[in-house]
């Protein structure tokens, strides 16, 4: 908070139940200059860092800066600062419409809710405040998705995408989780919608179980049919696959959809969209690549008679290979 960045943090998380940091440390003689000239602020470093901190939070411009400057006091113990952030916070909530804004607050808010416990942080105060925040988001969504231009429409993608994960992180109350996602819904359904958008809220809505595999797969083949323009196509395409790819090597009716849809494009449009066929598919790993030539070639392991791919099986799927990559890389050491 006072500029003084001896410590980098390199890696957090959660590990064996408890709050874990990694930081990278080093000292540099003229942090010690830095340090004299923030006396202005207060005596001690405590004091100064207070000082400072709640001079931000006075001059902050937006709501997701002001979540960020909250989380960094409360997780430095800075009462003082935590204190007037949590009521400069709650203000500006109240007067905030902009849903970019409101969504790019959520992930910091929901970091100090679920780990607050581990800095002995009252958190009650923020989680009321942040399930109104998610209640709006949800509200200002369908809206702030409409006629969007691709910078505007990337950006609001990035947001939503991480919002997502920080409501599941959190787990709020029901009540709120359908609210969210019926706010997904509207998305998707709106005309308006920007279409990477609308493929973006279909993939939430799939992970969460809202839409099934197959309700999903009848929807790509119509949003990628022959009839819609290739923009549009395109732009669904990404925003439902680029973090979701390997959904499709098992998952035949999807495959099938995304393939009917690469088939029916000229030459021209289908080198034109090769850069976003590469940076939809750039997160699958070497094998991962190799199960979907194989499924789209015919020659994949088929699923047993009965038994439909989960959407939340992703997750054990790549943890199944992280154990068996060695295995079938040759990499151990006894045969």
């Amino acid at each position: 908070m006072l500029g003084v960045h001896w410590g980098k943090l390199t890696d957090s998380g959660r590990s064996r139940g408890t709050f874990r940091e990694r930081w990278t440390l080093v000292w540099d003689p003229e942090y010690s200059v830095r340090l004299v000239e923030n006396l202005i602020y207060g005596p001690t470093i405590e004091k100064a860092a207070n000082g400072r901190l709640i001079q931000m939070i006075e001059t902050a411009a937006t709501l997701d800066t002001l979540a960020a400057l909250v989380q960094s006091a409360i997780t430095a113990g800075l009462s003082e600062a935590s204190t007037a952030g949590l009521t400069a916070l709650e203000a500006r909530a109240a007067r905030s419409s902009e849903c970019l804004e409101i969504l790019a607050s959520v992930p910091p808010l929901a970091d100090i809710v679920r780990y607050g416990e581990a800095r002995k942080t009252q958190t009650d105060r923020l989680s009321g405040l942040m399930e109104r925040l998610i209640v709006e988001d949800a509200i200002a969504l369908p809206y702030a998705a409409r006629d969007l231009d691709e910078q505007a429409a990337a950006t609001l993608v990035g947001a939503m995408r991480k919002a997502d994960e920080a409501i599941r992180l959190v787990e709020p109350s029901q009540d709120v989780l359908d609210g969210w996602r019926n706010g997904l819904a509207a998305v998707l359904e709106a005309s308006r919608s920007t279409a990477l958008l609308a493929g973006c809220a279909a993939h939430l809505l799939y992970e969460a179980g809202r839409l099934s595999a197959e309700a999903a797969a009848g929807l790509l083949g119509r949003r990628l049919s022959p009839g819609t323009p290739v923009t549009d196509a395109a732009g669904f395409f990404e925003g439902f696959f680029s973090t979701a790819g390997q959904r499709l090597i098992y998952d035949e009716s999807l495959r099938g959809a995304v393939d009917g849809w690469l088939r029916s494009l000229d030459e021209d449009a289908f080198i034109a969209h090769l850069p976003l066929l590469r940076r939809v598919f750039s997160n699958l790993d070497r094998m991962e690549r190799r199960r979907l030539i194989e499924a789209v070639l015919g020659r994949a392991a088929r699923l047993p008679a009965g038994v439909t791919p989960t959407p939340d099986g992703g997750e054990a799927w790549r943890r199944h290979l992280g154990l068996l990559g060695p295995l079938l890389n040759g990499e151990t050491g006894n045969g």
